[in-house]
């Protein structure tokens, strides 16, 4: 095995590692154009082929023999850009240009924050987003972790919107209306929060399946029960269905392996124990069609929690880049999260990527660190404050805020190491 090899091994383990945690829990420079908007809801997504569509997955033998794997050590950070919007776009535009990549259309958000009436945080409370003198909403949605909700009208096709119509409802009757300015966060008021009570969880995989996957998978398939379990203690009575969809290159035996959506905990384990890791050969992967695989398959609707986990440490190819935006705006307006996770190895043009797929659908983006000891290199994002926490711990409490309505954070004595001033996810000047 080659050094470059080792690598690739010893980041597949730690991503690996990334989705058994997961379930336990501007102005536009010249020359540089926004993604138009207008294109990203094209019905190209739409009329994908054949790989897209949830498949009948064909007997691939005996499963794989399981094999010892080590826990706890990998250790991680994130960030929520949405809460440090005025730095991301910085971050965007300067990176767009280094990297000659597009860049999502983040001109003109509308950010707010839903309170009760006695000012505290309301996640939950079902609202819509109209153009000034609109009789329909281009977006419905419900406020998230601490009654947040970033939208950015461009990006869901509806043009720069300078000041859009928010109203507010509680069982289907409208119950606040007020004018939202773009640009800053505002506060809207409800007279009643009851609180984010979800009805289910929609949770999906989006798995990287090149190279030397094998350790990572059998982790995986070894401890997917345990975790289901510590997940479904976090948010009782919700109904969880796992997706996965697996993704190699151009010329490998497969591109994209859709499997669709199960509710069954031994059906996914049965996947995960068929997966084999081979393939890829160069930098870039697939990443675009398994993105657009995930984002078309049969989301429910309601009141509930959409997300997406792409574990990955490479870019689509160049030219699919704009695919893999798109397929991240048409996410936002399904209310679909992404969250990325940046493993070992992770190059620039994967963490911009990932992190403008994150922005844009209200997720995060996460990143492996050094301070394990463990694997190979991980270089720092360009962020300029976080925690550092083990991993496990970092993707429960990313999944407990999704469910409960309300951010968590690491105890002091989880924190390993901080870089910057962090404070609940916003770094301060």
């Amino acid at each position: 095995m080659t050094g470059s090899e080792f690598g690739l091994k010893r980041t597949r383990i730690a991503m690996t590692f990334i989705g058994l945690a997961l379930l336990s829990a501007c102005d536009i420079p010249d020359g540089m154009a926004d993604v138009d908007a207008s294109i990203a809801v094209e019905p190209a997504l739409e009329s994908a082929d054949a790989m897209m569509e949830p498949m009948v997955v064909p007997d691939m033998g005996a499963p794989r023999p399981e094999r010892s794997a080590r826990r706890g050590v990998v250790t991680a950070g994130d960030i929520d850009d949405a809460l440090n919007l005025s730095a991301f776009k910085k971050y965007q535009s300067r990176t767009a240009k280094e990297l000659d990549l597009p860049r999502a259309n983040l001109l003109t958000p509308i950010q707010v924050q839903m309170v009760g009436p006695n000012g505290k945080p309301a996640p939950g409370v079902s609202y819509s987003l109209r153009a000034s003198g609109a009789s329909d909403a281009f977006h419905t949605g419900y406020s998230g972790v601490d009654g947040r909700i970033t939208v950015f009208p461009a990006s869901l096709g509806a043009g720069r919107q300078h000041k859009v119509e928010l109203r507010a409802f509680d069982d289907g009757q409208e119950v606040t209306r007020q004018v939202i300015s773009a640009g800053g966060w505002s506060k809207v008021a409800v007279p009643k929060a009851s609180g984010w009570q979800p009805d289910f969880l929609d949770l999906v995989f989006v798995f990287d399946t090149t190279g030397s996957m094998g350790d990572e998978l059998d982790w995986l398939t070894k401890e997917f029960a345990g975790i289901v379990r510590q997940a479904r203690r976090s948010a009782p009575g919700v109904s969880i269905r796992y997706g996965l969809v697996a993704y190699r290159d151009q010329g490998d035996v497969y591109e994209v392996q859709n499997y669709g959506f199960t509710d069954q905990q031994r059906q996914m384990q049965s996947w995960l124990k068929r997966l084999n890791a081979d393939g890829g050969g160069d930098y870039p992967e697939a990443a675009d069609k398994a993105m657009q695989a995930a984002v078309n398959l049969d989301w429910r609707r309601g009141k509930g929690e959409r997300i997406i986990f792409h574990i990955a440490d490479a870019p689509p190819h160049k030219q699919n880049a704009l695919s893999y935006i798109r397929a991240a705006q048409i996410a936002a307006g399904q209310d679909v999260q992404i969250f990325g996770l940046g493993a070992s190895g992770v190059g620039a043009e994967s963490e911009y990527l990932m992190r403008q797929a994150s922005v844009l659908s209200g997720g995060r983006y996460l990143f492996l660190t050094d301070d394990s000891g463990v694997g190979n290199s991980h270089a720092e994002p360009n962020i300029a404050c976080y925690r550092v926490t083990k991993l496990k711990d970092l993707l429960v409490r990313v999944l407990q805020s999704e469910l409960s309505g309300t951010r968590r954070e690491a105890t002091p004595s989880a924190v390993i190491r901080e870089v910057g001033n962090y404070k609940s996810g916003v770094c301060a000047q």
